[in-house]
C-alpha cells in the first residue's frame, strides 16, 4: 500500500477517534470532578407553645424589666400579648438559635415559608377604632439584642430619620415585612397607614401597599403569609382576615405583596435570626396579640 493510500485510510479513523473523544470528554471530566456537597439540614418551627427556652424576649435592658411584662403569656397560656405600660418602645422577640439561610461557596441557598396569626386588640375603654402602637415587623438580623435601636425603627437599627436608612451609612444586614401603624408625616418616604412594607435593610420600604381602614384592621385576627424563593428570588406577602373562631388558611389569603430580586446571600447574614420586631404600644391603648407562628426552610439550587 503506498502512503497516499495509507494516509486516506487513517484520516477517517482519526477523524471518527477525534469525534469520540470530543463527545466523551465532558463526561470523562464530569466522572472527574466532586460532586457539590449536600446542602445544610433545613429547619421547621411552629408555636405554640410559647415559650423562653427558645424564644426570647429582648428590649431596652435600662428598664430593668422582666421580659413577662412586655412579652407576657397569655391566660390560659397558648398566646404572647406585646404591651408595655409606659411607653412605646421596641421589642425583639426572635427564635433563640440563629438560621442557616445561605452557605459559601454552595450552589444551594434556603427558601423559606412563614406565618403568623396575631390582632391589634385595643383597650376597651377606647371608643375609637384607630391604629395604635407602631406596627411589627417579621424580621431576618444579624443579631437578636434590640439594643438602642429606638421605636421608629422596630428596633430594628438605628436610622437616620430624613431618609430612613440606616445612620451612619452602615449595611445592617436585615430583611424585614413590617405592618406599619405609626407615621411620621415630617417625612415623605413614610407611607399612608396601615400598610404592609418590605424592609431592604432600611425603614424606608423597597415596597409596600396599604392595607386596609381602621375598622377592618383592628380587633380582629389576621393571617400573614411570607413566601421567599432562593431560586427565583422573589418574595411574596399574603393576607386573611380570620374570624373570631377561625384559623389561618393560605388558600383564603389575599396576595398584597410580590418582589423580585431579593437575594437573601447578598443581604443577610449566613447565619442569622428570625423572628418579630415591633414598637410595642402602650397598654392604655391596646396590646398586639400573637397567636401562632411558623417557620421553615426548604434548600433549592441557586440562581444563576
Amino acid at each position: 500500500m503506498d502512503s497516499s493510500s495509507l494516509r486516506r485510510t487513517a484520516s477517517p479513523v482519526l477523524l471518527a477517534i477525534s469525534t469520540l473523544f470530543l463527545l466523551l470528554s465532558p463526561h470523562v471530566h464530569s466522572a472527574s470532578s466532586p460532586p457539590p456537597p449536600p446542602p445544610p439540614s433545613p429547619i421547621s418551627l411552629s408555636f405554640p407553645p410559647f415559650s423562653p427556652s427558645n424564644l426570647l424576649c429582648q428590649f431596652d435592658k435600662s428598664l430593668n424589666l422582666s421580659a413577662d411584662l412586655i412579652c407576657t403569656p397569655s391566660n390560659p397560656p397558648g398566646q404572647i400579648v406585646f404591651s408595655y405600660d409606659n411607653d412605646v418602645i421596641s421589642t425583639r422577640y426572635q427564635y433563640k438559635k440563629p438560621v442557616q439561610l445561605w452557605k459559601k461557596g454552595s450552589p444551594y441557598a434556603a427558601s423559606f415559608s412563614t406565618q403568623f396569626t396575631l390582632q391589634f386588640h385595643r383597650d376597651a375603654e377606647r371608643s375609637v377604632k384607630r391604629v395604635f402602637g407602631g406596627g411589627i415587623a417579621f424580621a431576618v438580623t444579624p443579631t437578636i439584642d434590640a439594643g438602642d435601636s429606638g421605636p421608629e425603627s422596630f428596633g430594628l437599627f438605628k436610622i437616620d430619620d430624613a431618609s430612613g436608612k440606616a445612620a451612619g451609612g452602615k449595611n445592617p444586614k436585615t430583611v424585614a415585612v413590617e405592618i406599619d401603624t405609626s407615621r411620621d408625616v415630617t417625612y415623605s418616604w413614610d407611607p399612608q397607614i396601615p400598610h404592609v412594607g418590605l424592609d431592604i435593610s432600611s425603614v424606608n420600604s423597597v415596597a409596600s401597599k396599604f392595607l386596609w381602614n381602621g375598622t377592618a384592621f383592628i380587633d380582629r385576627k389576621i393571617a400573614v403569609f411570607i413566601d421567599y424563593d432562593a431560586q427565583k428570588e422573589v418574595l411574596a406577602v399574603r393576607f386573611q382576615n380570620v374570624s373570631a373562631s377561625g384559623k389561618a388558611d393560605k388558600a383564603k389569603s389575599t396576595l398584597f405583596l410580590s418582589y423580585a430580586g431579593l437575594s437573601l446571600g447578598k443581604t443577610v447574614n449566613e447565619m442569622s435570626y428570625v423572628g418579630f420586631s415591633s414598637r410595642v404600644p402602650v397598654t392604655t391603648d391596646g396590646v398586639y396579640i400573637l397567636y401562632d407562628w411558623s417557620f421553615s426552610t426548604q434548600w433549592v439550587l441557586k440562581k444563576k
